[in-house]
């Protein structure tokens, strides 16, 4: 089985890896994992069977959706069959020798920087300065060998980078969280959709969290109407976000979480009823919504 992570190893997404094939029901998975530089080419090989399962962080418990990971699933036969959380504690790792008080710039993913804000704020020497992910920045300070730099990344990261830690748990919100997809390419059969899903949950029946992406008319009440219908079927409405529609200057579609576990009817009626009200409408996922302490 091939799963593919963005980054190198130490990445968040890659411990997200790790931590899954050591669950009890996955250790007899013979993994291969591969990484990639990018998500746009990792979405790409998954929809081509190059891959088997791809890894997409989506969202942050302090700075919100992930888009640049969501986005790329528009329009594409991607399915979300669980989630997975992670805690992310960035450690600020310097090279031996070196201190707080002569670093100058600190790299990392523009993610981790934004969760840390309240260290650049109490340390203003110290320059935020973009990287690809956190753990190729680690990587990056120590070939830098610049005692003046340093990286934000996971705890790994100093002994695979042999680096030191300068300080632990920097981000600002000690329970910082992210969010994980794990995606496979939906085969689709000859089925509608609302018999696909159906079909779903009778196999998975504690699967009953969807993520959806709707584009409504651009008028007044399309998207109410829309809401409203997963009242009228008892579903409740646990995450929207609008994203912007490419070549559509301020027309918005949008990501909509729901949870069908009460659902009142049947899957066809819910589905033609939110084809009715909508002008483009994709199941992203169908999976079990886990508890986070």
């Amino acid at each position: 089985m091939k799963i593919a992570y963005q980054g190198i190893a130490g990445s968040y997404s890659e411990t997200a890896i790790q931590n899954y094939l050591n669950q009890e029901e996955n250790q007899s998975l013979e993994a291969e994992l591969i990484s990639y530089p990018n998500f746009k080419e990792m979405t790409q090989d998954l929809v081509t069977d190059a891959i088997d399962l791809g890894v997409f962080p989506v969202e942050n418990s302090t700075t919100g959706l992930i888009t640049r990971t969501l986005d790329l699933f528009k329009g594409l036969p991607v399915f979300v069959e669980e989630e997975r959380y992670q805690e992310v504690r960035h450690t600020l790792w310097g090279l031996p020798g070196s201190s707080i008080g002569e670093l100058r710039k600190v790299y990392s993913h523009p993610e981790a920087l934004s969760q840390s804000q309240a260290f650049f704020e109490k340390h203003p020497h110290i320059e935020a300065a973009p990287y690809v992910d956190t753990a190729q920045a680690a990587l990056y300070v120590h070939e830098e060998q610049d005692l003046t730099k340093a990286a934000l990344a996971g705890p790994q990261n100093g002994e695979l980078y042999h680096l030191v830690p300068l300080l632990n748990q920097i981000q600002t919100e000690k329970t910082n969280t992210t969010r994980f997809f794990m995606t496979k390419h939906w085969q689709k059969s000859e089925e509608t959709v609302e018999k696909e899903l159906e079909a779903y949950y009778q196999k998975y029946p504690e699967r009953t969290r969807w993520m959806l992406y709707v584009e409504t008319k651009h008028e007044p009440g399309s998207l109410v109407t829309l809401l409203n219908i997963f009242n009228l079927f008892d579903c409740n409405l646990e995450g929207l976000d609008a994203r912007p529609i490419r070549d559509q200057p301020f027309k918005y579609g949008f990501f909509i979480e729901v949870d069908v576990s009460n659902l009142t009817g049947n899957y066809q009626l819910l589905w033609e009823n939110l084809e009715y009200a909508s002008e483009y409408l994709q199941i992203i996922g169908c999976f079990k919504s886990l508890n986070i302490e």
